[in-house]
């Protein structure tokens, strides 16, 4: 009986897990939960570690970007890559400091906007309280579901300039 009630509790949270995991927000929290615990090196390794979370055509832009990056550093090897910052899915590191500690922004992640197989998700990133923050990056994580998963199919930086359309840019 012991089991079964056991087997049961178990079962029930899963379909919870998987149930909060379906929405867009709830992807996006993931994703960053794992982005930010995570090397950002823009390399093969850390886009494959992030793929689950891709729609296919980003994950094959990422791949060509790759191909275009080996290409460009064979005849440039002293240039800085294009994404030589590191990944494109948060802004750079900054610290405030708040009396001895030096504190990392943070991220918020909310919807803005769903229809049918298509949604947006906002991802702000305040720094903490003790910090002064009038200005919080905030990019627009465009999903689409593929496979009655919801995947990250592009990302808004707020400025004219999305990562489909750097992916996509004609010159190196």
């Amino acid at each position: 009986m012991k089991t079964r009630i056991l087997l049961l509790a178990v079962l029930i949270g899963l379909l919870s897990f998987f149930g909060r995991a379906q929405s867009p927000a709830a992807t996006v929290s993931a994703f960053y939960q794992f982005d930010r615990s995570h090397p950002q090196i823009f390399n093969r390794r850390n886009i494959d570690t992030r793929k689950q979370w891709f729609s296919s055509e980003l994950y094959k832009l990422f791949l060509y970007e790759l191909k275009r990056e080996n290409e460009y550093l064979k005849k440039n090897p002293g240039d800085k890559p294009y994404f030589g910052d590191g990944l494109p899915f948060q802004p750079i590191d900054e610290t405030c400091k708040a009396g001895r500690r030096n504190l990392h922004r943070t991220v918020v992640v909310k919807l803005a906007d769903q229809k049918g197989d298509r949604a947006a998700v906002a991802a702000s990133f305040p720094f903490p309280k003790p910090c002064k923050d009038t200005d919080a990056p905030t990019y627009t994580i465009g999903l689409i579901k593929q496979g009655g998963r919801w995947l990250i199919d592009d990302v808004n930086y707020g400025d004219d300039r999305t990562l489909k359309q750097d992916l996509n840019r004609k010159e190196y």
